[in-house]
């Protein structure tokens, strides 16, 4: 067993102030789940205090169809993780920020100025951040044979018309990544996942968190899952027929679709939230962003009905938060968490309160629903075992 974070030993849940026996409780959920058929294979790491206290892996990571031969899930599979990696795109933008590079008030035009065409003008980074920007590309999204071909990306996001007006919320799927990590390009001369990995994967020690690969490492990741019995559309896209199709394809596995695809495991995925957590500062001791940055991006900016989903979200800046009322990360009283899910299997998400730092990695998929009533009591046992501070 690896000793490198973020696959360091264990150490026992009574020394950074969690109750064993509740602890356990949230793992045997999830064992129960998997057992139950509710998603073919997965892993959970809870980090607190700077120190991984579980580690589960269960099931396969592919094999769930009977015309592919059965892979169990070790700790170091890496899966898709879909949505969940939002925040790492934000995060980039964050860095930018702090550099003086980005303002977030100034229209995404300033930095890539085709993208004003067709009355998106006024678009703010933003608006992108906030999921308010109302730009949908629900026909390239179809298309997906052509993700791996960023001009055709470009040209699809200077084409598109938007279809709702600046400052509606419409959750952005795709084009969240899409378009910020154009503005990273033409900001910093590099492509978002050089960009990502030299300014903070490599310093944080999480380069395990890869926004694309070669078709051979594409080979290793865990296949994803359409468990549910009913459709769903995210964004006019019929996922439930979409996500095997097109997310386990080679020419999706490999293409950089940054803001709903993302290879890594639950262990860096923990990892990174455990920086957050930290308040922006690594293992090592190197600052990446200011605590009040963190603090500014995983606060809540919006809460509003999703045109895209029809369904309440409460959203930071690339970021989905908790809230007062109800949210998957509890019933009541999870203002503190902020994270973000991937598509309806996998969850990385913190706590400021207890100082949580969680990776949720699953590859079965079945809906809203079932992402709550999977999530949220998993969540809640979690948060119950942090009895002692840090």
């Amino acid at each position: 067993m690896s000793t490198v974070f973020p696959h360091d030993p264990l150490v026992a849940a009574s020394s950074v102030g969690m109750e064993a026996e509740r602890l356990e409780r949230a793992l045997a959920l999830f064992r129960s789940q998997q057992a139950r058929g509710v998603f073919p294979g997965g892993q959970l790491v809870v980090r607190r205090g700077g120190h991984c206290v579980a580690q589960l892996a269960v099931g396969l990571a592919r094999g769930f169809r009977q015309v592919e031969p059965p892979v169990s899930v070790t700790l170091q599979t890496r899966f898709n993780v879909f949505s969940a990696s939002k925040p790492l795109v934000a995060l980039a933008i964050a860095r930018l920020e702090e550099a003086g590079q980005v303002e977030l008030a100034a229209p995404v035009a300033r930095y890539f100025p085709e993208f004003a065409a067709h009355g998106k003008g006024a678009i703010t980074l933003l608006d992108v951040l906030t999921h308010r920007g109302g730009v949908l590309l629900p026909d390239f999204i179809h298309s997906w044979e052509r993700w791996g071909d960023w001009e055709a990306v470009v040209d699809a996001l200077v084409r598109a018309v938007p279809r709702y007006r600046r400052g509606t919320l419409a959750y952005h799927p795709h084009e969240f990544g899409w378009i910020l990590a154009e503005v990273v390009r033409r900001v910093t001369g590099q492509p978002l996942p050089a960009f990502c990995e030299r300014e903070l994967l490599a310093p944080a020690g999480l380069k395990g968190l890869s926004f694309q690969g070669s078709a051979a490492e594409a080979s290793q990741v865990a296949h994803s899952y359409w468990v549910g019995s009913r459709p769903m559309h995210v964004g006019q896209v019929d996922v439930s027929v979409q996500l095997e199709q097109a997310y386990n394809s080679p020419q999706v596995l490999t293409a950089l679709v940054p803001g709903a695809s993302l290879w890594t495991n639950a262990a860096h995925l923990a990892g990174l939230y455990e920086v957050l957590v930290r308040g922006g500062v690594t293992r090592s001791g190197e600052r990446l962003w200011a605590e009040s940055t963190v603090r500014a991006y995983t606060s809540r900016a919006v809460f509003g009905l999703d045109r895209s989903n029809r369904l309440p979200i409460t959203a930071g800046r690339g970021f989905l938060v908790g809230a007062p009322w109800p949210t998957f990360y509890g019933a009541w009283g999870t203002s503190p968490c902020f994270g973000h899910a991937g598509a309806f299997c996998t969850l990385g998400f913190g706590d400021h309160s207890t100082g949580l730092a969680v990776g949720i990695v699953t590859n079965g998929n079945a809906g809203p629903g079932d992402f709550l009533r999977r999530f949220r009591p998993l969540i809640g046992a979690l948060r119950r075992a942090c009895v002692h501070p840090t």
